[in-house]
């Protein structure tokens, strides 16, 4: 996987004439416009939209207002592609979409996770920005107004409605798509999850959560069964877990975050965040694999998310412990 200059990014995008973009399975804000933000580039660049398959299967109805949501496809519609652009995605099995990877003549990836090491032709990796539609912004010179407006639902998606990781950088972004005439308190309205589902599984969890306190941290634990979610959540696909964080992170303040919510595999996905420095999401989520704690995960120093079987209490009490133990030794 090479890096490859923004000069030589835009011939490879123009010269080719069909294009394939995935990302990670369950999209969030973020995967999904990023997505669309490469569509909208490629778009006002001259590209036929027959042309472009925007692959995402499932997502969740909250983000039905991003723009050209209306041209997801649930499958690719071609064998080959000229090009396949991998977008807010860092291991292969969250990849929705394996199999058109390797079946493209080339490919780009964008990514912003700690450990990236899905094989493309080219990448544009950027741990410390905020958003992967952050990192398209700098690189897809675009002014095109859905093209814009997909970078801050992006950049507001994936900092928790701009309270997580907000960089100097990213409130540059914001000044510089207000300048260009987006409505971000708009965009902050639409991607407020408090709807009445999420209220109800925000009390479930903070009736069950409870705090591990630490001489520098706390940590608020808490978790979801398959017997808390409607029929259509139970997979998990199209419940917004980020809502659920989101509003519970309101409620704990600076406390960090331990989420469990069990999916129809006898599995749970875990989610944790965190405000203090000195922890890394990312690393624990490695180290947890490496014991054999957690089935898999990563993320970022801030966030990470990790799959794991077994008792929920035996879990939350691992991810705790190798926190505790971060904090220590930094």
């Amino acid at each position: 996987m090479d890096t490859i200059s923004t000069e030589n990014l835009s011939k490879t995008m123009l010269n080719a004439n069909t294009f394939a973009i995935i990302t990670h399975k369950r999209p969030d804000g973020d995967a999904i416009s990023s997505a669309l933000a490469i569509f909208w580039y490629l778009i006002d660049s001259g590209k036929s939209k027959d042309n472009i398959d925007v692959i995402i299967p499932e997502f969740n109805n909250d983000f039905s207002f991003i723009p050209g949501i209306e041209y997801l496809k649930k499958f690719n519609t071609k064998k080959h592609y000229d090009l396949v652009i991998v977008v807010d995605c860092a291991t292969l099995h969250l990849l929705k979409g394996c199999n058109i990877l390797k079946n493209a003549k080339q490919s780009i990836c964008f990514d912003h996770h700690e450990k990236t090491s899905i094989n493309t032709n080219y990448s544009f990796i950027d741990i410390l920005a905020p958003s992967c539609s952050v990192i398209i912004y700098k690189i897809l010179p675009c002014t095109n107004r859905n093209f814009l407006n997909c970078v801050a639902i992006g950049l507001i998606s994936d900092t928790m409605n701009l309270t997580l990781n907000v960089t100097n950088s990213a409130k540059n972004i914001i000044k510089e798509l207000k300048n260009f005439g987006i409505d971000i308190n708009f965009l902050l309205s639409k991607l407020n999850y408090k709807n009445n589902r999420t209220i109800q599984l925000v009390k479930i969890a903070k009736e069950r959560g409870y705090f591990i306190n630490t001489k520098n941290n706390s940590i608020f634990c808490s978790y979801l069964f398959q017997k808390d979610l409607l029929d259509s959540e139970k997979s998990l696909n199209e419940l917004n877990h980020k809502a659920i964080i989101f509003e519970l992170q309101q409620l704990i303040n600076n406390s960090s975050l331990i989420l469990l919510i069990e999916n129809n595999k006898g599995e749970f996905k875990g989610s944790l965040r965190t405000h203090n420095q000195k922890i890394n999401l990312s690393n624990i989520c490695l180290k947890l694999v490496e014991k054999g704690k957690i089935i898999k995960g990563g993320g970022h120093s801030y966030s990470a998310g990790f799959t794991a079987k077994g008792n929920y209490n035996d879990i939350i009490k691992s991810v705790a412990c190798e926190i505790i133990t971060n904090i220590k030794e930094s």
